[in-house]
């Protein structure tokens, strides 16, 4: 429709572009929006109607488009905030560093019955280095004696020892050691071991070094060349039976102690090294 050339502007029009540009510049993007959409449908209701009195349809339309844009822009923000919620670029996600997993720790075995410490062999060789008296040492149900520089005879201390462990109910076992054998320290040390107190229970070990009674062990037939040596002493004090530490290998409880208790009981019967018997005075010592 062609305006008469009296037709005036009409205000409703040029308020919805100038709502439609206040949004824009105020960012009231959702308020400014709606405003000019339906001011600019008023407008362009009213100019129609004005048969040609009125004119400003194109501002009108100019409104209704800045409202649509502004709805536009604001269900493109809100789609693009949602998805930058959801999922946050990762510059602004902080770095975490991976979990590792802890190692898996065993509970440790329960502590060992309280006793004496047990002195490594070397603390007992030669009578310089002996404590004045014979000392006795209970490691849970295993008796550990160590002679004192008193005992001058071996035979002597036997049978006192023998006395001593008929009347306690025990076996009574020699062992063998010398200052320079690091497997006799490493049974030293294994002997606080529960394990080995447990396969060694009702016995009476007499520990004896070879600096101190090399000439009593060879007369009583029991080896000394090989240490650590254990022997099993009947009633009369002589060796019954014979193993030495090269029948396990590693040092450590876990070898020692199904031997020796084996041994004490007369069931170790395969053996690396089988025991013959005491030496005879005009043979070597094993």
């Amino acid at each position: 429709m062609t305006p008469e050339p009296t037709s005036r502007l009409n205000a409703t029009a040029l308020l919805s572009v100038v709502v439609g540009v206040f949004g824009t510049i105020c960012f009231f993007w959702g308020i400014a929006g709606i405003g000019a959409i339906v001011l600019g449908v008023v407008a362009n209701t009213e100019i129609k109607r004005s048969e040609g009195r009125q004119h400003g349809q194109g501002l009108a339309i100019a409104g209704i488009v800045l409202g649509a844009l502004h709805l536009f822009a604001i269900v493109i923000g809100m789609a693009a905030l949602f998805t930058f919620a959801a999922h946050p670029p990762s510059f602004l996600t902080p770095a975490v560093p991976p979990k590792v997993a802890a190692p898996f720790k065993l509970a440790p075995p329960p502590p060992a019955p309280s006793a004496p410490p047990v002195r490594p062999a070397g603390e007992r060789a030669g009578s310089a280095t002996r404590e004045a008296a014979t000392r006795v040492t209970p490691l849970g149900k295993l008796t550990l004696v160590d002679p004192g520089t008193e005992v001058r005879s071996l035979a002597g201390l036997v049978k006192a020892q023998r006395a001593l462990a008929d009347t306690e109910h025990q076996k009574l076992v020699l062992w063998v050691t010398s200052v320079d054998c690091a497997p006799c320290n490493g049974v030293s040390v294994a002997l606080s071991n529960r394990r080995l107190q447990e396969a060694l229970a009702g016995v009476r070990l007499l520990r004896v070094d070879t600096a101190d009674f090399h000439h009593d062990l060879v007369k009583l037939g029991v080896p000394v060349d090989v240490r650590p040596g254990f022997a099993l002493l009947d009633a009369s004090g002589a060796p019954s039976d014979y193993v030495s530490g090269g029948e396990w290998d590693a040092d450590i409880p876990e070898n020692i102690a199904p031997v020796l208790g084996g041994f004490v009981r007369g069931t170790y019967r395969t053996r690396r090294n089988p025991w013959t018997g005491p030496a005879r005075s005009d043979e070597t010592a094993l």
